[in-house]
């Protein structure tokens, strides 16, 4: 079977909210879980990697999140961007992660999150990360390169 870059992209793609130097938690999109499906329901789960630093935590896992969650977050990140007030919320089918992004409306934003170690249950960690809004371009940028290299297949 030959991969094209929907299946394993060259680079590797990745968003990060917060500072790399500094309290972080970034998604790492490593490759189709299914890479052989086209179809919706299969063909659209991704194998991330997940990172998080966060006051004396630290910490990573593996998790299977989907393209078409990328793709509500990226958008409703954007809008938070355009308005700086709001809400962003990146929700995953199977709870591996949720994130809730809010703007004060004066540039100033956090990151509610949490991790889950299994699908739906486990364990979980739950941390806040603050950033200003010039750190959300960056973070825009990493969602439109995991929505290149994985776009949604298939139709629901």
């Amino acid at each position: 079977m030959s991969t094209s870059s929907s299946n394993s992209p060259s680079k590797d793609v990745v968003v990060m909210l917060g500072a790399t130097d500094g309290e972080h938690l970034a998604v790492r999109a490593r490759r189709r879980s299914h890479a052989d499906c086209a179809d919706y329901w299969d063909g659209n789960w991704l194998d991330c990697a997940i990172e998080v630093c966060a006051g004396g935590f630290r910490g990573s896992m593996n998790a299977d999140l989907r393209a078409e969650e990328f793709v509500e977050f990226r958008d409703a990140l954007g809008a938070l961007h355009r308005r700086l007030a709001g809400t962003a919320t990146f929700q995953t089918m199977e709870r591996w992660l949720t994130i809730k992004v809010v703007g004060d409306g004066r540039g100033h934003f956090e990151a509610d999150c949490e991790l889950r170690d299994a699908p739906g249950t486990g364990n979980r960690l739950h941390c806040t990360l603050g950033f200003d809004q010039t750190e959300l371009p960056l973070m825009l940028r990493g969602l439109d390169a995991i929505v290149d290299a994985f776009p949604v297949v298939g139709r629901p």
